[in-house]
């Protein structure tokens, strides 16, 4: 399968999100403590007019724990968006589970305008009878309700915020998570990869003994766009990507600079390009609501391109979320709601499930710039 490069520019992000919870637990910041907190949620600060809303990440890795559905959870606020992400999260030398953070997921926060805080694990437990994997971690929380009261008061974007973070502070808190890490091991006397390996890729992302971005998107952005090509040569069972591309794009919005993201599905009809998600279920009518939310959340930047070229040429295109399971039939979720009535009686879907895609069904009539199918994943 082939990788297509595109450019693009983003002016504004303008979305309204429809699968919100009802309810959004609130904290004071004076006995907010994040690991024992809700995964996402709203924070009230010196007055309850002033307010903080938050989500944490469990992993770095955007593809593990739904972090994207997350903040899809609070993005509807009127708050600053802040999301709290672990630079490095270690599960124990019997694991593969050793995630650090990348310039792609730093891209995604500025274009979207979500405030990142770095922060590392001083805790965790060894897994019972397991003398390698670790479990049950946790975040230094008062280093965290510091920086959340700094974002509080910063008056510049999550651009600006988020770069300046980076730069003074990535190298300390890295090292933070390092050290961290070592104690875990000697204490809760377990196996956990080795500290010469973080040190070594640390030192890739400094230039002259200092931390610098350009080197740590430099880095890492290889190894996304490496990982990208390795699963262009891989067919997924459930991903259905039979004459599609994968997308690299390189945007640029206002504020200046570029951001690298990926697509794992781009499709082309007639002269039009589809930047699609899908979301895929094997023994299910659907797939789980946090899943739906991530390829939501990745779609709301796309659909707010405001123009897109491919080798120099502008294209025309659109954005589409593919839902697939163990249903029968296909449904269009731009067609009259009659229609969609009679899809949902036909896979006799639960009270639960008919919501579901009534919401996505508002989710399209608020945000016409995409589509969302639903088909069969025979």
């Amino acid at each position: 399968m082939d990788i297509l490069n595109f450019t693009g520019f983003i002016r504004d992000i303008v979305y309204t999100p429809c699968l919100i919870p009802r309810r959004i637990d609130t904290y004071n910041i004076n006995n907010f403590n994040i690991n024992s907190s809700k995964p996402f949620g709203i924070i009230t600060l010196d007055t309850p007019q002033n307010t903080i809303a938050f989500s944490k990440w469990k992993s770095p890795k955007r593809t593990r724990t739904y972090p994207f559905a997350r903040i899809y959870n609070t993005y509807n606020l009127n708050s600053k968006k802040v999301t709290v992400i672990p630079v490095i999260k270690d599960e124990g030398a019997g694991t593969r589970n050793n995630d650090r953070i990348n310039f792609i997921t730093l891209s995604w926060m500025n274009l979207l305008n979500v405030y990142i805080i770095l922060a590392w694990y001083e805790q965790a437990d060894r897994v019972q009878n397991s003398p390698d994997k670790i479990t049950n971690q946790k975040f230094d929380n008062n280093y965290i309700n510091q920086k959340i009261l700094e974002i509080s008061h910063y008056q510049s974007t999550a651009l600006h915020w988020n770069i300046t973070h980076f730069e003074r502070d990535f190298a300390t808190v890295y090292l933070n998570a390092v050290n961290s890490y070592e104690s875990i091991e000697m204490t809760q006397k377990v196996k956990l990869h080795p500290r010469s390996k973080h040190l070594e890729i640390l030192e890739k992302f400094k230039n002259n003994g200092y931390f610098n971005i350009e080197q740590f998107k430099k880095y890492t952005l290889t190894r996304s766009l490496e990982a990208a090509h390795r699963e262009s040569r891989t067919t997924h069972k459930f991903e259905h990507l039979a004459d599609g591309y994968k997308g690299i794009f390189f945007l640029s919005n206002y504020l200046g600079g570029v951001y690298h993201l990926t697509a794992d599905e781009i499709y082309k009809e007639g002269d039009t390009f589809i930047i699609q998600e899908s979301k895929n279920v094997n023994n299910k009518k659907l797939p789980s609501v946090d899943d739906i939310k991530d390829g939501l959340f990745k779609l709301m930047l796309f659909s707010n391109l405001e123009s897109l070229f491919l080798d120099n040429a502008e294209v025309k295109f659109t954005t589409r979320l593919k839902i697939t399971g163990s249903v029968k039939g296909s449904l269009n979720l731009q067609s009259d709601f009659s229609t969609i009535e009679a899809f949902c009686q036909n896979n006799t879907f639960s009270k639960t499930q008919r919501q579901l895609v009534e919401l996505l069904y508002q989710e399209t009539i608020q945000n016409p710039k995409f589509n969302i199918i639903i088909t069969s994943n025979e």
